[in-house]
């Protein structure tokens, strides 16, 4: 028996997203009942984390992302400075690793994951344009994974949005 391979694929109704389970009802409902219509709908692009053994194939996590735009008086000055009145943006709106696959400490599937997502807003921010990654954390205890892999606080006050410039991020992976 192999070991297991994995592939990030734009999303693709017709893998069994049932079996998929992040540990959050929320994150699992939304890649079953909504991330079909959403990409359809052209609300987003979703990206599928498979793990593919001899057997078969499995959605192991995920993560969206969509254009989105930063009002200048909405961030913080640091970030925001010399801007015009809003700028155009990339979200990140929802990662999640099956939770198989958090006990693996040595791969860091979360962080894997996060860096594919980074790295396509960047090739997109490359061909159409974008100044900031920005994410929204659905709950507090996510901010410290993402100031771990680069994101900042806005700083305002309860906000628990994190950003990261594009061209920070194409610094940090070299592009």
């Amino acid at each position: 028996m192999s070991d297991p391979t994995y592939r990030v694929v734009p999303f693709a109704a017709d893998f069994d997203l049932e079996s998929f389970d992040c540990g959050e009802a929320a994150y699992n409902d939304w890649l079953t009942l909504h991330a079909g219509a959403s990409v359809k709908a052209g609300v987003c692009a979703v990206y599928l984390l498979v793990e593919q053994s001899e057997d078969s194939d499995r959605v192991v996590g995920y993560f969206a992302i969509n254009p989105t735009q930063v009002v200048r008086e909405q961030a913080p000055a640091s970030l925001s400075r010399g801007w015009p009145l809003s700028v155009p943006a990339w979200k990140l709106g929802k990662l999640a690793v099956h939770v198989d696959l958090r006990a693996d400490k040595l791969a860091q599937w979360g962080s894997q994951l996060l860096r594919e997502a980074i790295e396509t807003v960047i090739r997109v921010a490359d061909a159409g344009g974008g100044k900031v990654i920005v994410v929204d954390a659905d709950n507090s205890g996510l901010l410290d994974f993402y100031a771990r892999n680069g994101f900042k606080a806005t700083g305002l006050d309860g906000d628990l949005s994190l950003y990261m410039k594009v061209s920070t991020a194409r610094k940090a992976f070299h592009r």
